[in-house]
This record gives structure tokens, sequence and C-alpha cells, in this order.
């Protein structure tokens, strides 16, 4: 769905906070490191100090990481347990969103929701290797908002735009929950029918 065809994860050594970013391409590698090397010294004000990655022909990003003084560091050619710590969460996200998927009855061509679902509740779950906290507690100084956590593809009903109705027409619509997005406060459904996307500004969970 929207041409994806790959993931790239990321993980912040110190707090195990894990971002997915949606591939086109392997091709696209390259721009979406930069894109995120400039966001983290913007947003936490810090410096990128070294990348480790396994030794993929997309992760050859020489003249951008040396333009940056980062160093990077590249487990050996079909060694991945020498880069363990990202491998394993990539797994981890790869299975919790296999079990998503057959519950909420998806069709495949769906992952790519799963994928970025997996990653808020990764991120949100306390682990009892950091003290019971939650990883974006550690990043972000402050505890999760736990109130809007829902079902994957849980039923839910959306409020009707009042200037797009009729004084009969149906005041919500049947839709199906599909995330968060990140990059504007709100929460991503698809109708019943399948054919379109929305971010409502009302709407009510059935679970």
């Amino acid at each position: 769905m929207h041409g994806h065809k790959y993931f790239l994860t990321i993980l912040d050594d110190f707090s195990r906070y894990t971002w997915s970013i949606l591939l086109k391409s392997k091709a696209e590698v390259q721009s979406k490191v930069e894109h995120f090397i400039n966001f983290v010294e913007t947003q936490f004000e810090l410096k990128v100090k070294s990348i480790c990655s396994y030794n993929g022909p997309e992760f050859h990003l020489t003249s951008l990481l040396a333009s940056k003084g980062i160093l990077h560091q590249t487990s050996c050619v079909e060694t991945p347990k020498k880069n363990g710590r990202v491998e394993r969460k990539h797994q981890h996200i790869l299975n919790v969103a296999r079990a998503l998927m057959f519950q909420s009855h998806f069709p495949t061509h769906f992952w790519s929701y799963a994928i970025k679902h997996v990653v808020y509740l990764i991120n949100r779950v306390p682990s009892p290797i950091i003290g019971n906290k939650t990883l974006f507690e550690l990043l972000f100084k402050q505890p999760p908002n736990f109130t809007m956590l829902k079902v994957f593809g849980c039923l839910s009903y959306a409020s009707t735009h009042v200037s797009h109705r009729h004084k009969f027409d149906p005041r919500a619509r049947r839709d199906i929950f599909l995330g968060y997005q990140t990059r504007i406060k709100d929460t991503l459904f698809l109708t019943s029918t399948q054919r379109s996307f929305l971010f409502p500004r009302m709407f009510t969970f059935m679970r």
C-alpha cells in the first residue's frame, strides 16, 4: 500500500527507543538517514556520534557521515548477530506485527500500518531491563499517555462533518482503527468500505 516495500528500523542505543521509516526502495536509505540525523539535532539538541548497521550497500554513506563527523560501524558480511540489538528489535517488530495482522484479519497489503502501530506500542511498554520504565519515558523524560491505546483494527464510529451531511443523514460513519499519526496530532481510520482514509475530530471506539 502506498508503494512501500521495506521499512528501516532505527534504534537509540541509550533508551532503546525505536523509529520505523517506510521505504519504497533501498535507494531512499541515504536521504532518510540524513533527514533523521537532522531531526535528532533539531528536536533533541544532540549530535549523532556513531551509527552501527549491517554491511549492506544501502548503508555505504561515507560522504554523508564524514561531513557530519559520525563514526560508522558495520557488522561483517552474513553475521547479523554482531548487530544484535537492532536485529532483535527488528524481529520483535515483525513478530508482533504478524500477530496484529492475524487478529485484525487485515489483508497483507496493510502490513505498513501494523509495523507503525507495533513500534508505537513497543515504545510505550514498560521493560524490566530499564527498571520497568518505558522507552518513551527514557527519551522524552516524561511518561507516555496511555488513554488513547486501542486494539489495532477495532471497530469505531467517527463523527461526520456537519457541512457534508443532510439533517437526516447519519451523524457517524462506521470505520476501522489503523493507528496513530506522529506528524499530526490525530488518529487514522479506514472507512468500512476500505476506499478512503480519514482523520476525524471526534470518534468512539467499540472496544
